[in-house]
């Protein structure tokens, strides 16, 4: 689905930067199509390449674990507020700012077909499954719909998903559940219709 121009959306960001200097922001890009060029311009020419987040490159390639990153007050006086994944085609090596998510995320499962699907259990990437690493995590809480056979968002009960209640199925419950297994809250949770529901409570 096109969201429209990545130019856009980060001078959108960079607005929001600038005009509240004690916030972070992190970004999430999947499913990216653009050669890394298109991204290091627009990065470029919006100002934002100044104000990402690099990391040491001896904690690349998955060597980065949660005590390594630096706290908000230390990115704020840096004024590096900006962390950008890609979820797939990053190279730290030509564009050092965008960062190949599974080397410093772990997610959970992204398939939750019914509201008692939801699981803390890391999924992806492959080869950290069966353990919780010591790395960032993301709670993916969103619900699917079917029809013939395809998958997609369920607007319908957004309200419910969205919901910090503690029900099946709420994001409240789901919230508490993995800070139980991880022993320290999930750091990012992947939300549809964000404008819906407690999202920000």
């Amino acid at each position: 689905m096109d969201g429209g121009s990545l130019h856009d959306h980060l001078r959108t960001i960079k607005t929001f930067l600038d005009a509240n200097p004690y916030e972070v922001v992190t970004l999430l890009f999947v499913n990216t199509g653009p050669p890394l060029s298109h991204w290091f311009k627009a990065y470029y020419d919006t100002g934002l390449d100044v104000m990402s987040y690099i990391p040491p490159i001896y904690k690349r390639y998955g060597n980065m674990r949660i005590s390594d990153w630096p706290t908000i007050a230390e990115m704020v006086a840096s004024n590096k507020r900006l962390v950008t994944f890609l979820s797939t085609d990053a190279h730290e090596d030509i564009v050092p700012f965008l960062l190949p998510e599974f080397d410093y995320v772990f997610e959970t499962d992204f398939i939750n077909d019914a509201p008692d699907q939801y699981r803390c259990v890391p999924n992806r990437p492959w080869w950290i499954r069966g353990y919780i690493p010591d790395r960032l995590s993301l709670v993916n809480h969103f619900l699917y719909a079917q029809f013939l056979g395809f998958r997609y968002p369920n607007a319908t009960f957004a309200n419910t998903t969205n919901s910090a209640g503690f029900r099946v199925g709420e994001l409240g419950e789901h919230a508490v559940r993995c800070r139980g297994l991880y022993e320290r809250r999930p750091n990012f949770f992947l939300v549809d219709f964000f404008q819906e529901g407690d999202v920000f409570e």
